[in-house]
């Protein structure tokens, strides 16, 4: 039996360029220019977890399963023993026997390896984008025409989607959550903190933060946290505002709600799995800042609403455990590893 790879993307990479660097000290973003080329700060990325989840798991059920780094971003940011391996040491010329797993950003990661089974992990609705991310020559084309030999994704929404706009069909790996290290601590919840993430649609965040002025809420706006520190944001929080759209599976939002938060805003579409509206969130339309708002105000002295999402949100999570994930995972490869 061969050996699993899941490629790891050299993330937040961006070139040094003398043109760009003169743009940008005319520009007065000469600060910036240099912490995003020569000082750059590498951040989890909920992705890349997932598929050191996913090696971790093959692990257990007895694969050789690693995380091949493609450059200098590992991504280990949660303190997972998985064996993480080197492009530089592991080279391309892998067997027949070997299947590489490429992430759907980076859709000629995996191509690179000519004789190995390839695999292409979709987590978001990048499809959306996919003509802009191909050589002239495969635009039009989806995965499999692209020479992926099958595709893997994180929600059976993201299955239905790429049928209906690729032609894709793909297999659904949905995502779970270590529920030994997410869970609620209400001993430490503050009433009324919000917990937003500052990385998804910062603008209709800063908008959302703007409308709810009067209300009684305290807003905490995070990012680039540890998976630890993160937890500990989720314990203390009484809800979490997501504002992420599109999306293939949300995990902050499942993250939330294993930690006892009040789950509002944003489905993304993939979240509509498990956000269902006035039983175990509350929900506007992706983008709609004011529906938000409206929710916030029914949320201001509703502390039976809150108690009722919060507990139905509970419940609901627990349907998203990772052994659920381990066991699509095992269906899968002994599907395609003979």
């Amino acid at each position: 039996m061969g050996t699993i790879y899941y490629l790891i993307p050299d993330l937040h990479k961006r070139s040094f360029n003398f043109v760009k660097l003169y743009r940008a000290i005319r520009d007065k973003e000469f600060r910036k220019y240099l912490r995003e080329t020569v000082f750059v700060k590498h951040k989890p990325v909920g992705g890349v977890k997932v598929m050191y989840q996913h090696c971790l798991m093959l692990q257990e059920l007895g694969y050789k399963a690693h995380p091949l780094v493609m450059g200098e971003y590992t991504g280990n940011f949660f303190d997972y023993d998985v064996g993480i391996k080197h492009i530089s040491d592991i080279g391309y010329q892998l067997t027949t026997d070997d299947v590489v797993v490429a992430p759907e950003f980076s859709p000629y990661l995996g191509l690179s390896f000519e004789k190995a089974i390839k695999v292409l992990f979709n987590q978001s609705q990048s499809w959306r984008y996919h003509d802009n991310r191909l050589k002239s020559a495969d635009k039009g084309k989806n995965f499999t025409e692209m020479g992926y030999d099958y595709v893997i994704n994180c929600s059976q929404h993201l299955c239905n989607k790429l049928k209906e706009t690729m032609r894709v069909e793909s297999t659904a790996i949905t995502n779970g959550i270590d529920t030994s290290r997410f869970f609620p601590k209400s001993a430490v919840r503050i009433n009324n903190r919000i917990l937003a993430l500052s990385r998804k649609h910062p603008e209709e965040l800063a908008k959302i933060k703007r409308l709810a002025k009067s209300l009684s809420f305290e807003f905490h706006i995070v990012d680039g946290l540890t998976e630890a520190e993160l937890i500990a944001e989720y314990q203390k929080a009484d809800i979490f505002l997501a504002t992420g759209y599109p999306e293939g599976l949300p995990l902050p939002q499942l993250e939330a709600m294993n930690c006892g938060c009040v789950v509002i805003g944003f489905s993304g579409g993939g979240g509509d799995e498990y956000m269902i509206d006035g039983e175990t969130a509350l929900v506007a339309k992706d983008g709609d800042c004011e529906g938000v708002a409206e929710i916030l105000i029914r949320l201001q002295n509703n502390a039976s609403l809150k108690d009722n999402i919060r507990k139905k949100g509970f419940e609901k999570a627990k349907e998203y455990s990772l052994e659920n994930t381990k066991q699509s995972l095992k269906h899968f490869y002994q599907t395609i590893m003979k």
